[in-house]
C-alpha cells in the first residue's frame, strides 16, 4: 500500500474547510441556525476527519515501505539560481512527522465534533470553525515541512490562529471595563513574537553555516563538518561546528519557550484560557504548544553535536543541559502556581505549562522518544481534561440560567432582594469555589475527568504513568538535578489534581448553580469517552520491557507491543544511528521498567492525591466564600511570580505606552496629519490650484486666447488692404515689382 502521493490532501482538506466556512458558512447559519450550524460544524469536522484518514494511510504506507522516508514535492517555492538557493514546497513523510500528523488530526477531529455542541447558539459559529480548520492547516504545515523555512510558515500560522481563537470573543468586557479576551490574544501574540525573533536568528545562522534550510542537507553538512573538524566563517571569525550548533539550539530554546510556554515566556498560556474551551484543548493542550518539542526532536542531530562538542552557553552550561534545566524549572514552578488557582481551566493551563516542562527536559537530556511519548499521551489526557472542564462549565452555566430564570436565591443569603439579580449576573461558571457535588449531577463528565486526572497524576496503568515514568527513568540515570526537580513537580501535579477533583466533584454544592447543573449533550460527551479510552490505553504505545529476559529475547530491540513508539521513531531520530556509529554518545534511556523509579513515583502520586483529598481539603471549603486552606501558606506567593509581575508591571505598560505613542504620534500626528495632510493632501491641493489658476488660466488659456487675439489683430491689418479699388491693387503690383528689381540688382 502506497499512499504517499495523497500527502498534499493533508493540507487541501482543511483549506477547503476554511474556504467553505469563511465564504458561505455564515450565510447557512443566518438562513437557518439549526441546519446551518450542522452544515458549518460538520463540514469542518469532516475535513478534519478526512485529514486524519490521509495521515492514517501515510502511517500504513510507511510500514509497508519499511519505514523509508518519502518527500512529496508540491511545487517550487524559492528558486534563485544566481545565489544557488532552491527550496521546494515539499511534504516530508517520515515516522516523526506522521506521528505528529496523527495526533494533530486525530485529537483535532474529536475536538471539532465536541465544539459543534459547545459552540451551539454562538452568533459567530461559522467563523469559529473557519479558524479551527485554519489552525489545522498551519499545524500540518509545521509538522510536515521538509525545511526549517516551511516549518516556520506553520510556526507563524499557528501563532496567528492562536491570536484569533484566544480573542474570539474580543468584544466581551469584564467588570473593570477591560476587553480581557482581546488583551489575552495580544499577550499571546507579543510573547510568541519574542520567541519568533530567536527562530529567525537561528535560521539565518543555519543558512549562513550550511547554505541550506532543508533538514537533510543541514543535518548531513553538520555531521560531515563535525567528523572532519571543520569550522565556519561567521562575522569575520572562525567558529567550530560545535559553537554554531550550540548557538542555534540555544536560540531554538528561546523559540520553544514562546510556543511551548517555558520560563520566562510562559505568561501568555494561562491568560489564553479566555478563549472558548475547544480552543484550550486543541491549541493550548494537544497541538500548538507542542511545536517547540517537535522542533527539538526534529533537530536532534544539532542538539547531540552541541552536547558532544562540549561548547558552553556563556561559558556556563551546554545548550542541551540548559534546555533540560529550563524544562525542569518550568515544570516545578508551574506546578506550584497551579496550587493558587481557582479557575478550573487555569489550573489545567498551569498544568500544561508544567507537563511541557517535562517534555522539554526530556528533549534536553536526549530522551527524544520519551519526549514524544509524553507529548502524545499528554495530548490524550489533557485534551480530555480541558474538554471535560468545558463540560463542567457548560453544566454550571445551565444551572446558573436555571437559577436566574426561577429566581432561586439559595446562594444569596444575606444579599438584599434588589441586589440578587446583580449578584447572579456576576457569577463565574469557571470558579471551582462555586462548584462541588457535581459527580451526581454530571456522572459521565465525572468519570472521564477522573480518568484524565489520574492519568495526569501518573497513576498506573494509565497513559501518563508510562510516559512520565520513562522521562524520570532517563533522568535518574543521566541528570540527577533534573530528575529530582521533575520528581517534586510530579508530586505537585498529583496534589493540585487531587485538590481540583475534591473542589469540583465532591462534597455538597457550594452554589445554587452547581445544585442545578446538568450533564452535557451526547455530542459533547462522546468525544470525551473516546479520549478517556485513549488515556487508558495510550501506555501501550511504548510499554517498556518488564524484565531483562524479554529484552534479551528481542536482542535489545523493540518487538511486539514492547517499545513500539521507540521502534517507530528510531527511523527518524538520526541521533540513534550516529550513536551506533560512535560519532556521538547519546544518553542512554532505560528500556526495562525501573521498579525503584516507577514505584517511588507511584507512591508519591498516591500520597499527594491523598494529602490533597483527605487532609488539606478533607472538609473544606464548605462555602463559596470560605478561605482556601492554602492561602495562609507561603505557596501563595507563587500566584504572583517575578516573571508575571515583571511582565504585567513593566513589559505590558511599556508595550501599551509604545502602542499609544505609535498610534497617536507616529500613525496619527506624523503619518496622518503631517504626511497625509501636509505632504500629500496640501502639496497636491497646492499643485492643483497652481495648475488651475496659473498653468491652465494663464498658460493654456493664455496661449489659446492669445493666438486668437494675434490672428484677429493681423487679420484686421490685412483687411485694410482689401479695399476693392483697382488703383490700390495696381499700386500693390507696382510696389512688388520695384522690390523684386531692387532685390536682383543689389544681390549680384
Amino acid at each position: 500500500m502506497n499512499a504517499f502521493q495523497l500527502a498534499p490532501f493533508l493540507l487541501i482538506f482543511p483549506a477547503i474547510g476554511v474556504l467553505f466556512n469563511g465564504l458561505v458558512g455564515r450565510r447557512f447559519v443566518e438562513a437557518d441556525a439549526k441546519s446551518g450550524e450542522k452544515w458549518s460544524g460538520w463540514f469542518a469536522s469532516t475535513m478534519a476527519i478526512l485529514a486524519f484518514i490521509v495521515a492514517a494511510m501515510l502511517f500504513f504506507s510507511l510500514r509497508s515501505n519499511e519505514f523509508h522516508a518519502e518527500a512529496v514535492k508540491m511545487f517550487d517555492w524559492f528558486n534563485i539560481p544566481s545565489a544557488n538557493f532552491y527550496i521546494p514546497w515539499t511534504i516530508q513523510v517520515d515516522t516523526l512527522s506522521v506521528a505528529m500528523m496523527l495526533v494533530v488530526t486525530g485529537v483535532g477531529s474529536l475536538i471539532h465534533i465536541y465544539a459543534i455542541g459547545y459552540m451551539h447558539g454562538d452568533p459567530d459559529f461559522s467563523r469559529f470553525f473557519a479558524y479551527l480548520n485554519l489552525f489545522l492547516f498551519f499545524m500540518l504545515i509545521l509538522v510536515s515541512g521538509s525545511t526549517y523555512l516551511m516549518l516556520f510558515v506553520g510556526w507563524e500560522g499557528v501563532g496567528l490562529c492562536s491570536y484569533l481563537l484566544i480573542g474570539f470573543w474580543f468584544d466581551r468586557i469584564d467588570e473593570q471595563g477591560k476587553a480581557m479576551n482581546a488583551d489575552a490574544g495580544r499577550k499571546a501574540f507579543i510573547a510568541n513574537r519574542v520567541g519568533d525573533l530567536a527562530m529567525i536568528l537561528a535560521m539565518i545562522l543555519l543558512f549562513w553555516a550550511f547554505k541550506s534550510l532543508e533538514f537533510g542537507q543541514v543535518f548531513g553538512s553538520a555531521i560531515e563538518m563535525f567528523e572532519k573538524g571543520e569550522g565556519v566563517h561567521l562575522f569575520g571569525m572562525e567558529m567550530s561546528i560545535g559553537a554554531v550548533t550550540t548557538a542555534v539550539t540555544a536560540l531554538f530554546l528561546m523559540g520553544a519557550a514562546g510556543k511551548s510556554a517555558q520560563i520566562p515566556l510562559y505568561v501568555w498560556l494561562p491568560d489564553a484560557m479566555a478563549g472558548p474551551t475547544p480552543v484550550s484543548a486543541l491549541i493550548h493542550a494537544a497541538t500548538m504548544v507542542t511545536s517547540g518539542i517537535y522542533l527539538m526532536v526534529r533537530s536532534n542531530v544539532l542538539l547531540e553535536i552541541a552536547r558532544e562538542s562540549g561548547n558552553l552557553v556563556f561559558g556556563l552550561v551546554s545548550s542541551p543541559d540548559l534546555i533540560a534545566l529550563t524544562g525542569a524549572l518550568t515544570a516545578l514552578v508551574a506546578g506550584l502556581i497551579a496550587f493558587t488557582q481557582f479557575d478550573i481551566k487555569k489550573v489545567l493551563a498551569y498544568s500544561t505549562v508544567s507537563q511541557l516542562g517535562f517534555m522539554v527536559a526530556a528533549a534536553g537530556m536526549g530522551a527524544y522518544v520519551a519526549a514524544m511519548f509524553h507529548l502524545i499521551a499528554h495530548a490524550f489526557f489533557k485534551a480530555l481534561l480541558f474538554l471535560s472542564a468545558g463540560s463542567v462549565i457548560h453544566g454550571m452555566e445551565h444551572g446558573h440560567h436555571h437559577v436566574h430564570e426561577h429566581d432561586h436565591g439559595d446562594d444569596l443569603h444575606g444579599v438584599p432582594e434588589g441586589d440578587k439579580h446583580h449578584e447572579v449576573e456576576k457569577f463565574d461558571p469557571q470558579d471551582m469555589r462555586t462548584m462541588g457535588g457535581l459527580r451526581d449531577k454530571m456522572p459521565t463528565t465525572y468519570v472521564v475527568y477522573m480518568i484524565g486526572a489520574l492519568a495526569l497524576s501518573g497513576i498506573v496503568p494509565l497513559a501518563g504513568f508510562w510516559s512520565k515514568d520513562e522521562i524520570l527513568a532517563h533522568g535518574s540515570q543521566n541528570n540527577q538535578v533534573v530528575y529530582w526537580m521533575l520528581v517534586v513537580a510530579a508530586f505537585f501535579t498529583a496534589f493540585y489534581m487531587g485538590r481540583q477533583l475534591k473542589m469540583v466533584f465532591f462534597d455538597k454544592p457550594r452554589h445554587a448553580a452547581a445544585e442545578h447543573a446538568s450533564e452535557s449533550s451526547p455530542l459533547m460527551t462522546r468525544p470525551l469517552i473516546a479520549l478517556a479510552t485513549l488515556s487508558v490505553l495510550g501506555g501501550l504505545l511504548n510499554l517498556p520491557f518488564l524484565s531483562e529476559s524479554i529484552k534479551e529475547a528481542n536482542h535489545g530491540h523493540p518487538g511486539g507491543i514492547w517499545l513500539g513508539l521507540e521502534g517507530w521513531l528510531e527511523h527518524s531520530v538520526q541521533a540513534f544511528h550516529l550513536s551506533e556509529e560512535g560519532l556521538i554518545h547519546l544518553p542512554h534511556t532505560p528500556v526495562v521498567l525501573s521498579l525503584p523509579v516507577a514505584g517511588a513515583s507511584t507512591v508519591l502520586a498516591v500520597l499527594a492525591l491523598a494529602l490533597a483529598f483527605f487532609v488539606v481539603y478533607g472538609k473544606r471549603p464548605k462555602t463559596a466564600d470560605e478561605r482556601d486552606p492554602l492561602q495562609s501558606t507561603p505557596i501563595w506567593w507563587f500566584s504572583i511570580l517575578p516573571f508575571e509581575w515583571f511582565y504585567m508591571h513593566t513589559f505590558v505598560p511599556g508595550f501599551k505606552w509604545l502602542a499609544r505613542w505609535s498610534a497617536d504620534t507616529i500613525d496619527w500626528a506624523f503619518w496622518h496629519d503631517f504626511v497625509h495632510n501636509n505632504l500629500i493632501r496640501d502639496v497636491f491641493r497646492g499643485f492643483a490650484n497652481f495648475a488651475s489658476d496659473v498653468l491652465d488660466a494663464n498658460g493654456v488659456d493664455g496661449l489659446v486666447n492669445g493666438s486668437g487675439r494675434f490672428t484677429r489683430y493681423v487679420g484686421s491689418i490685412i483687411r485694410k488692404t482689401q479695399s476693392g479699388y483697382a488703383r490700390n491693387y495696381a499700386l500693390g503690383v507696382f510696389l512688388g515689382t520695384v522690390i523684386l528689381l531692387a532685390y536682383f540688382i543689389f544681390s549680384y
